[in-house]
C-alpha cells in the first residue's frame, strides 16, 4: 500500500494497515492543494463535508470538487488527471485581487500551477491526523476549461519534464537547463534585477526603475528579449508573468529615463506606479548568447563516423 504520513509527520503506514486488516471502519476523503504551500493564494480544498486538518499542510476547506481516475504504471509514462471544481459564483471584479475564480481561470491564472492530491483515512469522522494521508497524484495544470458553474483542470504529472525532443544536430537548442533553470540574470550580472513600476505603464508596456542590484541602471536594448517579467506580492498583478518582446531605454524628459518593457499578451490589469517586479533574461542556449555553459555544437551522427 502507499506510504501514509500522520499529522505529526511520522510514517503511519504499518498502523493504518493493521487498523484496516482488523476490519475497522474508515472514512475516506480527497485533499487537494492547488498552488504551492508558501503561496498565500494557494487553495486547500477537500471533497469532505467539513474542514479537515492535516498538520503537515494545514486546513483543507470543503468544496464541490472531484477528480478523475488515477492511473499507475511502471515506467516514465506521463499520466494526466482531470480535476473539476465548482466554486461559488462571487461578484465579478476588474482587478486581479477582486476577480472571482471563474475570471481567474479564464485569464489563465491557474495555468502551470502545481496540483497535489492526497487520500486521507479517517478512523472517526473529521479525523485526518491520526493516520494522515497518502500521496495520490502530483502535477501541473496543463489546460483549463470553464463552463457554467464548473472549472475543469487537466493536470499533467510532474514527469512531463522528461518530454524533451532533442534535435539531431544541436543539443543546446533544447538544453534541459534552458527550460528549467529558472530566472536568469542578464549578461554581466549575478543577481536578478528588481524594478519599481513607473508611469506611464499599461497592461502590455511597463516602465520600470531598477532598484537592485544597481539602482537606476538603464539596461541595453533587448538585454531581456525573450525573457520574462514577474510581478511581486503586493502588486495588482501579483504572481502573473509575461514574456518580453523587447526592452529599451525610455526618455521621459527632464533627464529622467526608465527601462521600457514591451510584453507579449499583456497582464490582467494595468500595473500601478509603485508595484514591484523582477525581470529575467532569456537563458543562453547557444555559444554566442553570452554566459553559456551547456553543450557545445554536436555534429549529426551520419557525419561523425
Amino acid at each position: 500500500m502507499r506510504k501514509s504520513i500522520g499529522g505529526d509527520g511520522t510514517d503511519t503506514t504499518s498502523a493504518l494497515f493493521a487498523f484496516l486488516k482488523a476490519r475497522n471502519r474508515v472514512r475516506l476523503a480527497n485533499l487537494f492543494l492547488i498552488g504551492e504551500l508558501e503561496d498565500p493564494a494557494a487553495l486547500f480544498l477537500t471533497d469532505y463535508r467539513s474542514p479537515l486538518t492535516w498538520l503537515p499542510w494545514g486546513v483543507f476547506n470543503p468544496a464541490s470538487i472531484r477528480r478523475g481516475t488515477v492511473t499507475s504504471e511502471i515506467g516514465l509514462t506521463v499520466q494526466s488527471l482531470d480535476v473539476e471544481w465548482s466554486p461559488a459564483l462571487d461578484s465579478f471584479g476588474t482587478t486581479l485581487p477582486t476577480l472571482n475564480h471563474y475570471q481567474l481561470a479564464q485569464a489563465g491564472y491557474y495555468d502551470n500551477r502545481a496540483v497535489r492530491v492526497w487520500r486521507t483515512f479517517m478512523p472517526t469522522p473529521g479525523d485526518a491526523d491520526t493516520y494522515g494521508a497518502c500521496e495520490l497524484f502530483g502535477g501541473r495544470v496543463a489546460s483549463t476549461t470553464t463552463s457554467r458553474g464548473n472549472i475543469k483542470f487537466s493536470v499533467n504529472s510532474f514527469l512531463d519534464v522528461i518530454n524533451q525532443k532533442i534535435p539531431p544536430n544541436v543539443i543546446e537548442a533544447t538544453n534541459t537547463l534552458a527550460h528549467y533553470k529558472g530566472a536568469t540574470p542578464p549578461t554581466g550580472f549575478t543577481q536578478i534585477p528588481q524594478f519599481t513600476v513607473a508611469s506611464p505603464s499599461s497592461k502590455s508596456v511597463i516602465m520600470g526603475d531598477c532598484t537592485s542590484p544597481s539602482a537606476g541602471h538603464i539596461f541595453g536594448t533587448n538585454d531581456f528579449r525573450y525573457g520574462y517579467l514577474v510581478f511581486n506580492t503586493g502588486s495588482v498583478n501579483a504572481g502573473l508573468w509575461a514574456a518580453i518582446a523587447q526592452n529599451s531605454d525610455f526618455d521621459a524628459g527632464g533627464g529622467v529615463h526608465h527601462n521600457r518593457f514591451q510584453v507579449y499578451g499583456g497582464f490582467v490589469a494595468d500595473p500601478v506606479p509603485g508595484d514591484t517586479c523582477y525581470v529575467s533574461a532569456a537563458f543562453p542556449i547557444n555559444l554566442q548568447d553570452g554566459d553559456y555553459f551547456g553543450f557545445p555544437y554536436v555534429p549529426p551522427p551520419e557525419t561523425a563516423v
